[in-house]
C-alpha cells in the first residue's frame, strides 16, 4: 500500500514514522518546507521525546508526487488544505482513500470536491508533538486517533483503522466521530488560544487561579453550539477530559503557539474558535468568549507581522 502524508509537520511525521516502522506500507512525506524535505531525504527522520528512533524515509514537495495513492493522510494546516489538494490531484484516483486529521471542523466540504464522500474518512488525534528542526521530530505526548468513514463505507474505514493500529497509533473506529471532533474543539479552543495569548505551556495554564472560571464559560459556549449542530456534550465529561489532557501533556506548547510564537506564522484560530463563533451566529447563539479570543489572536498576528 502506498500512503502519502499530505503535510509533514509534527503530527504528520509522527504518523508517517509509525506507518513506516510497523507496517509494510510504502510511505511518502509531502511538505512545502524544502529544508525539511531535503533533511529527511539526506539523513532520515529522527524522533525524540516520548518515542525515540530514526528511520530513512522519502519526502518531496506535494507537486512532485506522481505515483497513484492508495491512502492520503491529510494533515496540513487548515488554511493550506485547498492548495495541498490541488497540488496532489495527479496522485488521486477513483480508488484513493482520504483520511483527514486537520484541526477544526467542516473540512469535508472541501474534500468532497476531490473524491466521493464514500472515500472521505474524518478523524481526530490527540497525539502531541513538535518539530525541533528540519527532519527532527519531538513527540511530547502519546495519544489516540478516532476516525470514521462519513460516506457510509464502514468497511473501508475499519480497514484504515486496522492499518493505523498495526502502526501502534492507538486508533478507534468511531461511529460518531463528530462528537470526538467537538471534544477536541473544546480542548483546542481553550488550550491553543489561551496558551498562545499568554505564551505558556498547557501545564502552566492549567495551574493558574483563573483557568477554571475561563474554561467554564468556554465549555458552556461549546456545549450550546454543538447541541444546535446535533452533537451532545456533557459538561462534567468535558471538564474531566480537559484536566486529564492537560496533565498528560503538561510540558507541551500547543500547535497554535508553535505557529505564532515560535514560527511567526498565522494560526488556525478561524477553524477552531472562529468556527464556533460562526456556527453560533448561524443558530443565534452568543459566543462572546470565543469571539474575543479569535479577535485577540488576530490582533496578536497583526502586531507580530505573522505571515
Amino acid at each position: 500500500m502506498l500512503v502519502y502524508i499530505a503535510g509533514a509537520g509534527a503530527i504528520g511525521c509522527n504518523i508517517g514514522f509509525h506507518l513506516q516502522k510497523y507496517t509494510d506500507s510504502e510511505v511518502i512525506l509531502l511538505d512545502t518546507w524544502q529544508a525539511h524535505v531535503d533533511a529527511i531525504n539526506a539523513h532520515g527522520l529522527t524522533v525524540t521525546g516520548k518515542i525515540e528512533g530514526h528511520l530513512p524515509m522519502r519526502a518531496m514537495q506535494p507537486t512532485e508526487a506522481s505515483e497513484p495513492a492508495d491512502l492520503v493522510v491529510v494533515i496540513t494546516k487548515a488554511r493550506d488544505l485547498v492548495a495541498m489538494m490541488d497540488a496532489i490531484k495527479p496522485i488521486i484516483t477513483d480508488k484513493t482513500e482520504l483520511l483527514c486529521l486537520l484541526n477544526g471542523m467542516g473540512h469535508e466540504e472541501i474534500l468532497k470536491h476531490y473524491v466521493d464522500m464514500a472515500r472521505i474518512n474524518l478523524g481526530v488525534t490527540i497525539w502531541s508533538a513538535g518539530l525541533s528542526g528540519a527532519g527532527q521530530l519531538n513527540v511530547t505526548g502519546i495519544g489516540t486517533i478516532d476516525l470514521q468513514n462519513i460516506g457510509g463505507n464502514e468497511t473501508t474505514g475499519q480497514q484504515i483503522a486496522q492499518l493505523l493500529n498495526q502502526a501502534h497509533l492507538h486508533v478507534h473506529y468511531d461511529d460518531n466521530v463528530r462528537w470526538a471532533i467537538w471534544r477536541k474543539i473544546v480542548f483546542n479552543g481553550i488550550a491553543n488560544a489561551l496558551c498562545t495569548i499568554l505564551e505558556c505551556t498547557v501545564g502552566e495554564l492549567a495551574h493558574t487561579d483563573t483557568i477554571e472560571a475561563m474554561a467554564k464559560d468556554m465549555v458552556l459556549e461549546y456545549i450550546a453550539v454543538a447541541k444546535a449542530e446535533g452533537v451532545t456534550l456533557d459538561y462534567d465529561e468535558m471538564v474531566t477530559y480537559l484536566k486529564d489532557s492537560a496533565e498528560s501533556i503538561a510540558g507541551h506548547h500547543p500547535s497554535m503557539y508553535q505557529d505564532l510564537i515560535i514560527h511567526n506564522r498565522k494560526t488556525e484560530i478561524d477553524n477552531i474558535n472562529g468556527a464556533v463563533v460562526k456556527k453560533g451566529e448561524k443558530h443565534d447563539i452568543p459566543t462572546p468568549v470565543n469571539r474575543l479570543l479569535t479577535e485577540l489572536i488576530h490582533t496578536k498576528e497583526q502586531l507580530r507581522g505573522a505571515r
